[in-house]
Formats: C-alpha cells, structure tokens, sequence
C-alpha cells in the first residue's frame, strides 16, 4: 500500500495535470477570446460585483502580488472588459468592475459546458459534494498559510452551521436562508458570506472534519 507521500506525489500530479488543462482552456481552446489564466481569474473575481473592487482587494482575494494584478487590469482595460471608476469611498483610489462585454464574457467563463465544467458535471453528486469539501478544506489550509484571504467560502461563514441538521443527506444548516443542504451545495464564492471569529472558525472546521452530526 502507497504510503502518505506517496499519495501526496499522486494527488499533485493530478492537480497538475488538471491544472494544465485549465491553462489550455484559458487560451481560448475551448471557443473564448484567448485568455492568460490570470486574467481568467480577474474577470471571474469581479464578476458579480456590481460596485467593483479595488486592485489591492483583487490582490488578495487571489493570492497574488498588486503589481501583477495591475499589469492584467491594464490589459483587460485595453480590450474593453474592464473599467476603473473613482472610489466614492476614497477620491484617491479607483474600482475596478467588468463593462457590459467584461460580463458577457465572465458568464461565457462560468458556462457549465465551457473550461473544466463537462468533466464537473460528469461526476455523481455524492462524488461532486465530495470534491467540494476538499476544496473548502484546502482553501481553509491556503488563509492558515497566508497565501489567500478574503475568500467567501461556506466553511469560513458565520452563517455555517455544520452537522447541524437532522437530516442526512443534507446535514448543514445556512443561518442566512435558514435552509438545510448538502455537501454537493457547499458554495466556494457566496456574496452573503460574513467572516467569522477565528475562534468560531475553528470549532467549525473541526465539526466539518469529524462529519459528525448533531
């Protein structure tokens, strides 16, 4: 039987190997204008916010330096997909938010039938939920480790409650809905999250890592 670094090798080749899939899709291999994966990931982080964000906030929402996010803000401007409006919270500063063709091709991005999306929706949903609190998981890992924060995730939500429904298959309570779901609609990017305390966030986490109810 592999031991763990073993299996840690394989599961980074997979991700890898996934990851150099998405690379090719973001050159516009699957009918999108061709897209340098960083600037794929700013069109999609600006998506949804109407009032726009600022490029320090775009920054460490995704876990990158402010001068490279600059450095793609500048060429996703130059094609007409994104616009920069004076902060009227700060005359000194600018937002940045997608034009009308910005978000034509953000919801082109979000297609489930474009990118890595067929291979998503080729899985069962018990798989699916499955692959999602992974990610939760290790998004959680990537704040621990300083390498991303502001990341609206459910399991880093005050609104969570883990294992805290009655019923199994949909074992998590929303405060915010007042709803029970499932792991197969945990959220990675939710515009309702509220941060919580550290000290909340932990418990949660723990919760969420023993998968046991209440």
């Amino acid at each position: 039987m592999d031991g763990p670094g073993n299996q840690i090798d394989q599961a980074l080749i997979g991700l890898e190997r996934l990851n150099a899939l998405l690379r090719a899709q973001s050159w516009g291999e699957d009918g999108t204008p061709p897209l340098h994966p960083a600037q794929r990931s700013l069109v999609l982080a600006l998506s949804g916010h109407g009032k726009g964000l600022r490029s320090g906030e775009l920054a460490t929402r995704l876990g990158v330096s402010a001068p490279s996010v600059s450095d793609s803000l500048r060429t996703l401007e130059a094609k007409g997909w994104v616009q920069r409006k004076p902060d009227p919270d700060d005359g000194r500063a600018w937002r940045m938010s997608l034009t009308a063709s910005g978000q034509k091709l953000a919801r082109r991005l979000q297609d489930p039938a474009a990118g890595l999306g067929p291979l998503l929706q080729a899985l069962p949903e018990r798989e699916l939920g499955q692959f999602l609190r992974v990610i939760q998981l290790m998004m959680r890992e990537a704040q621990q480790r300083g390498l991303a924060s502001g990341l609206r995730t459910c399991l880093g939500c005050a609104f969570f409650r883990p294992y805290a429904s009655s019923d199994p298959k949909q074992p998590h309570l929303c405060a915010y809905l007042g709803a029970p779901f499932g792991d197969a609609q945990l959220r990675v990017d939710c515009a309702e999250q509220q941060p919580q305390s550290e000290e909340a966030l932990a418990l949660a986490v723990q919760r969420f890592r023993d998968a046991v109810p209440s």
